[in-house]
């Protein structure tokens, strides 16, 4: 299952990755024992009112998802990652930021 992370309207960096945090301990435990993939924002979907790509992104909402799941030792089996949506839209920029925030963070 995806759950995606997004879409929230919100425009305050803190807000969004305090509300990606308790998103994260949430939906891996009532997921379980459902394999979960975390849905995390790479599109630049300017000008709407339910996205605001300078807040939801790939350098935003990692350390959110992260602070979250810092919560469990060991991580749940049903943790099985992020999917990045849209991968397409992904930049080199992106992929860094990807990189710095989740494979290393």
């Amino acid at each position: 299952m995806v759950v995606m992370l997004y879409d929230t309207a919100l425009h305050r960096r803190r807000l969004y990755q305090n509300l990606l945090r308790s998103w994260t301990k949430e939906v891996i435990e009532w997921s379980a024992p459902t394999p979960v993939l975390l849905g995390v924002p790479a599109y630049d979907d300017a000008g709407v009112g339910y996205h605001d790509p300078a807040i939801e992104n790939i350098a935003v909402s990692l350390p959110g998802l992260h602070s979250g799941l810092l919560s469990f030792s060991p991580l749940p089996p049903n943790y099985q990652g992020v999917a990045v949506y849209s991968d397409w839209t992904m930049t080199d920029d992106k992929w860094t930021a990807f990189r710095v925030n989740f494979v290393s963070p």
